[in-house]
């Protein structure tokens, strides 16, 4: 009986050893497993933890996906995001550090093709249509909302969601800004 009690006593104190362990860890890198595999778009993120509930971080996505391309190509989106930057800030909201939900504020520098028609003259003073490329750059703030949850004290599994907007470059970047995906990553 008293080794019984004297391990429910002992056990507060191993479960808190192990949130020590993870939470001595101060940096993790991931990369979107699913957005790499159904939409061709390469994202890796490394974030930095601060402290008990905050943590930095930044995620870098490229876009090589034959769909969206031909899409574009074809006059079904007159846009084409190539590249995206999302620097943001996470906010822990549940007390345990292996499994918890967390809230975050992103910026987001995007870039990438854009098309559209417009009439052009020709030097006979006659007038007509034509496709112009030309490329954007926008920058847009968004919110997301996520669960994290770590196996081995080393291996983060995280789902994420959330929306923002482009602000500057209004009449050629993607009005809508996305941040979903399931991501596997190491924390060290």
């Amino acid at each position: 009986m008293k080794k019984v009690l004297f391990l429910l006593l002992l056990l507060p104190s191993l479960l808190s050893a192990q949130q020590g362990i993870l939470e001595s860890k101060k940096n993790e890198v991931r990369f979107d497993a699913v957005s790499m595999l159904a939409f061709g778009k390469f994202g890796l993120s490394y974030e930095y933890f601060l402290g008990k509930d905050f943590s930095v971080g930044i995620t870098a996505n490229f876009l090589n996906s034959k769909k969206t391309t031909d899409d574009f190509d074809g006059g079904f989106r007159n846009n084409l995001p190539k590249y995206e930057f999302n620097p943001y800030v996470r906010y822990a909201l549940s007390k345990s550090k292996k499994r918890y939900y967390f809230a975050e504020v992103f910026g987001s520098s995007n870039g990438g093709d854009y098309k559209e028609t417009v009439r052009l003259v020709d030097s006979n003073n006659i007038g007509y249509y034509a496709i112009q490329k030309s490329k954007y750059t926008d920058f847009g703030l968004g919110g997301s909302l996520g669960y994290k949850m770590y196996f081995k004290d080393a291996i983060a599994l995280e789902f994420l969601v959330g929306f923002g907007k482009n602000l500057t470059n209004t009449a050629k970047s993607p009005d809508v800004i996305t941040r979903v995906g399931i991501n596997l990553g190491y924390r060290f």
